[in-house]
């Protein structure tokens, strides 16, 4: 990611023409950009909690997790007596002219005594939903710290090749002084300025794009923590992630430890709840029901109590029940099928973070010493020009090929941070605790 964006940079500013270079140096010598501020330094546990507290994905998983808790409560309530209470007033009139009228109050009570075990399995499903519900809220805060991870040092990358990209243009500009100076003894052609020159302004486009890139990361960085102006996370350390575990070993972690995955488990347990629930629908219902009114004094007060058990069976409806149970039973094995996919796609993440952190690991010696090469490089070839032994060109060509290796020595090194983060996050492992922070 990061390597991609230094090697764009560098491509970016090979293919400008001169209208583009007089407007980077007109930005570059007339100071910063509007709306770029000097960003407020938080803590990674400061900026996790801000996120915390006003992410909207997050608080609408606080509300699925609300849900499950009011559907469990739900899930119980058939098992407690219902009692409605009733007020009635009426006038009749008749045709000898006479009337009557009165009103009257009462209570009836309903109370399930079998239900074919309906409520019981509406239970064990709440149940489920809680924890899924859980289970999601648990996935999101993970996804949010690593998407403040991976913003944070695109920040911080952005902000160091922003530094790299001043030095460079420091350097060509005293190239291009040495140059006029030699020219002026005529120990150069002209030609030796104005390659200097065009190579200053490349650099100085690279500065302008690296300056932009440094907006484009606060501005995203704030977004994510919801603050309204720009922010820089300061990350205490790199995370621990296991060095020589097997593939297979993250895997499994992956799928004992991955809250997604945790999450889909729970909604096939969920699912088959509710298959089983579609077939006990016919299943017998047994209800005792009691009711007392009481009439208004025209009626002479007479009482009306009643009492009884009533059973409800509901056993031939045409094979609708047993064709509602096979299409539950249907979505199951789909719920099934997408707990599998998710698997896979959880396979092929934890493969690619452990391939891409090993592949970083073993490019670390080959960084810094390209970097320590072209060092040596830049500064012989230099050498090699004060003393006449080199032309400007060969200069110039040491001067690109130690931006590329700056570069890249940046890029790299907050590849590698986001890599660490990325593998404990693809096994489900990520926390806060894991940056040395509570």
């Amino acid at each position: 990611m990061f390597s991609r964006f230094s090697n764009h940079l560098i491509r970016t500013a090979r293919r400008r023409r001169s209208a583009a270079v007089i407007l980077c140096l007109l930005l570059v010598r007339g100071g910063l950009p509007p709306g770029e501020a000097r960003a407020q330094d938080l803590t990674l546990d400061e900026a996790y909690r801000i996120a915390l507290e006003r992410n909207h994905d997050l608080m609408a998983a606080e509300e699925d997790v609300e849900q499950g808790r009011l559907l469990k409560r739900q899930a119980i309530t058939v098992l407690f007596p219902n009692l409605t209470a009733t007020a009635g007033y009426s006038r009749m009139e008749f045709d000898d002219g006479s009337e009557t009228e009165g009103n009257s109050w009462g209570l009836s009570l309903n109370q399930t005594l079998y239900n074919g075990g309906r409520v019981w399995v509406a239970k064990r499903g709440a149940d489920y939903t809680l924890a899924a519900a859980q289970m999601g809220l648990e996935y999101v805060k993970q996804s949010i710290l690593m998407d403040l991870v991976v913003h944070s040092n695109q920040l911080l990358s952005a902000e160091d090749i922003l530094l790299v990209s001043g030095k460079r243009v420091e350097r060509v500009r005293e190239q291009v002084r040495r140059a006029e100076a030699r020219l002026e003894v005529g120990d150069v052609p002209r030609t030796a300025v104005l390659a200097a020159s065009v190579t200053l302004s490349r650099a100085e486009m690279e500065q302008v794009e690296a300056r932009k890139a440094v907006s484009i990361a606060q501005t995203r960085l704030a977004a994510l923590i919801g603050s309204d102006s720009p922010v820089r996370v300061l990350i205490p350390r790199d995370p621990d992630v296991p060095k020589e575990a097997a593939f297979e070993d993250l895997l499994q972690r992956a799928i004992d430890g991955r809250a997604d995955l945790a999450q889909a488990r729970e909604l096939i347990r969920i699912s088959e709840q509710e298959a089983e629930l579609v077939a006990r629908s016919d299943n017998p219902n047994v209800d005792i029901t009691g009711s007392y009114t009481r009439f208004s004094e025209e009626n002479s007060f007479v009482p009306e109590r009643q009492i009884g058990v009533t059973l409800t069976w509901p056993f031939f409806q045409g094979g609708l029940v047993g064709l509602q149970t096979k299409e539950a039973r249907s979505r199951v094995r789909q719920v099934q099928q997408m707990y599998l996919s998710r698997v896979d796609n959880a396979r092929l993440q934890v493969e690619e973070a452990w391939l891409t952190l090993n592949a970083l690991r073993v490019q670390e010696k080959m960084v810094r010493s390209n970097l320590t090469n072209a060092l040596e490089n830049h500064r012989l070839a230099k050498a090699q020009f004060e003393l006449g032994a080199a032309v400007i060109l060969d200069v110039l060509d040491a001067e690109e090929d130690l931006a590329e290796a700056e570069y890249l020595e940046v890029s790299h090194k907050y590849e590698t941070r986001t890599a660490l983060a990325a593998l404990l996050y693809s096994i489900g492992a990520l926390d806060i605790a894991a940056f040395g922070t509570d």
